[in-house]
């Protein structure tokens, strides 16, 4: 049996939850992750990362 990667079973499982909540605050990142997901274009831990960076940055309204 092979071993599981953890940290691919925890980016899997959240990270649907992730990019709905980025849609809410850019919905055109959030298409995009989704659209790169779902084409293969790029790896999970990327998509990830993305993910989380775009949601972590700050915005307009916390930086004035």
């Amino acid at each position: 049996m092979l071993p599981i990667d953890m940290e691919i079973v925890t980016i899997v499982s959240n990270l649907p939850k992730r990019i709905s909540q980025l849609s809410k605050l850019n919905p055109a990142a959030a298409i995009d992750i989704m659209q790169s997901w779902g084409d293969g274009k790029k790896d999970l831990k990327r998509l990830w990362k993305e993910t989380n960076d775009l949601l972590d940055a700050p915005t307009s309204s916390e930086s004035a």
